[in-house]
């Protein structure tokens, strides 16, 4: 909310496209949220770097049939949070999001940074 990373996690995700792995890592995202329990009560803010992946979290019927079980998991998730914002990420997030995917390619388990 005030525009500062409070988590940042990298690591390999298996995907064909980037929006599915953009998808996926909604996902991740989210799962990495509930881990960290002692925030659970706080809001989370997901930077989405794709308008295609945007349209599919903002509106279930533009999602495509072979994610309905992701999404399922995403809105099973989405409940056991006090509240998720989604919104279009901007240049800047986009360059770290570039910066972490590389630091990902090298390594070969999860990346996770949280404050």
């Amino acid at each position: 909310m005030e525009g500062v990373a409070r988590a940042l996690f990298s690591g390999p995700i298996a995907a064909n496209d980037v929006d599915l792995a953009k998808a996926g890592v909604v996902l991740l995202a989210l799962e990495v949220f509930i881990s960290l329990e002692w925030k659970i009560n706080d809001s989370l803010f997901v930077d989405i770097g794709s308008k295609v992946v945007f349209n599919w979290c903002a509106n279930k019927s533009m999602r495509p049939w072979s994610l309905q079980s992701t999404f399922a998991d995403i809105e099973r998730k989405i409940k056991k949070v006090s509240s998720v914002v989604f919104w279009m990420a901007e240049n800047k997030v986009n360059e770290m999001v570039s910066t972490l995917a590389i630091a990902g390619i090298n390594r070969g388990d999860m990346f996770n940074a949280w404050w």
